[in-house]
């Protein structure tokens, strides 16, 4: 990927090598107390597992700076107090490391409200030199894109039908789009290979079309890419 200007990393991240920015998204944090007012219970542990996550990344890396590329909150209709102190408590952690900005999801509603304590604006996409970052549920794209918002996956499975599910990266070389994984580790993903309705979730994709995509997961540490999802799902169907 260095010839697009990206680095990716098995955490689901990508780091932009011209401007050394480390690009995540859809970290749902405060997802717990969210499905607990569904009737379930998680132990709440994901801030803090991702903080460290995180951490390790950037003290690892050293980008000059960080961006979360939407869906850094979970609940779409209030800040709960869960998600209040969780993404205080993260920011200032990771600020403290590096400069760090944040692209408004379609789950970020209020999040100004939380951001506006720690003096760190919310942006409707960013651009860094010729990347574009954006969520991904509204728009267009408009040169290099990188983007979240979809939640990729893909089941593999072996010859005895055991199964894994693995968040996958989704990357378009003719546009030079890629779409990163959930970095949540509590909110599902969905199936790229099983939901070509994926199309129909963002319309940005809805313009490229989701087959034109070839997913990009990590094996031991290296990154394994895949032929487009189109040729992907015609090798299904013909199985």
């Amino acid at each position: 990927m260095a010839e697009h200007g990206l680095e990716l990393h098995s955490e689901g991240a990508a780091l932009l090598l011209d401007h050394s920015t480390l690009v995540v998204a859809d970290l749902h944090l405060g997802c717990e107390a969210a499905l607990e007012y569904e009737g379930l219970s998680l132990p709440r542990m994901q801030t803090h597992r991702l903080r460290q996550l995180l951490t390790d990344m950037v003290k690892r890396l050293r980008p000059e700076a960080l961006v979360v590329a939407g869906d850094l909150k979970h609940n779409f209709s209030r800040n709960l107090t869960q998600e209040w102190n969780d993404i205080v408590d993260f920011m200032r952690s990771i600020s403290a490391l590096t400069e760090v900005s944040v692209v408004r999801g379609n789950h970020d509603n209020y999040l100004n409200a939380i951001l506006s304590e720690l003096q760190i604006p919310l942006r409707k996409e960013i651009r860094i030199g010729r990347h574009r970052i954006m969520h991904g549920h509204s728009g267009m794209v408009q040169g290099p894109t990188v983007m979240g918002h979809l939640h990729p996956c893909m089941t593999l499975s072996d010859d005895v039908g055991g199964r894994i599910k693995q968040p996958c990266f989704l990357h378009n070389r003719t546009s030079s789009t890629l779409v990163l994984p959930a970095m949540s580790i509590v909110s599902p993903g969905v199936d790229v290979v099983r939901r070509s309705v994926l199309d129909t979730f963002s319309p940005v994709l809805g313009r490229l079309k989701l087959g034109s995509f070839s997913p990009i997961i990590f094996v031991d540490g290296q990154p394994l890419v895949f032929p487009t999802l189109r040729e992907i799902w015609a090798d299904t169907r013909r199985d």
